[in-house]
């Protein structure tokens, strides 16, 4: 089996690579540079495509960095202050995109679960509500 990449905690240092992300965006350029962060000798296009939220980031940062090589910058001396506000909003926009999809799925489970015959929701919001277990960690 193939060693997994991007889990659970590479991915969100993923997603920064690229809200932070500036100039040409390539999936060479953004595999390579995301080998040095993992510590991976290689990663190759064919890998991060098979990551659904890689692709759509990608895509999405692609597009806000074309859009933003059209417009001239003013003053060189704002450079750093204009990256970080750009790092910002590409993150908080893919957040915003992320939170509405995570929105729409809870809606159509809770539909779902209304359709569902013999469920009894006051049962499953009591159920859904109840407190995670403590580890034991002994």
């Amino acid at each position: 089996m193939p060693k997994k990449i991007i889990t659970e905690k590479t991915l969100p240092l993923a997603l920064h690579e690229l809200d932070k992300w500036s100039g040409k965006l390539t999936w060479p350029r953004y595999a390579e540079r995301l080998a040095v962060l993992l510590g991976e000798e290689k990663i190759s296009r064919h890998t991060l495509l098979s990551y659904p939220a890689l692709v759509e980031a990608f895509n999405d940062r692609k597009e806000a960095l074309r859009e933003a090589a059209k417009a001239e910058p003013e003053d060189i001396t704002l450079e750093f202050a204009k990256e970080q506000i750009a790092t910002l909003e590409a993150k908080v926009q893919r957040l915003e995109k992320q939170n509405e999809l995570l929105l729409a799925q809870f809606a159509r489970w809770q539909s779902n679960l209304n359709r569902m015959p013999g469920v009894d929701m006051k049962k499953v919001n009591e159920n859904l509500d109840k407190p995670l277990p403590g580890v034991d960690r002994r």
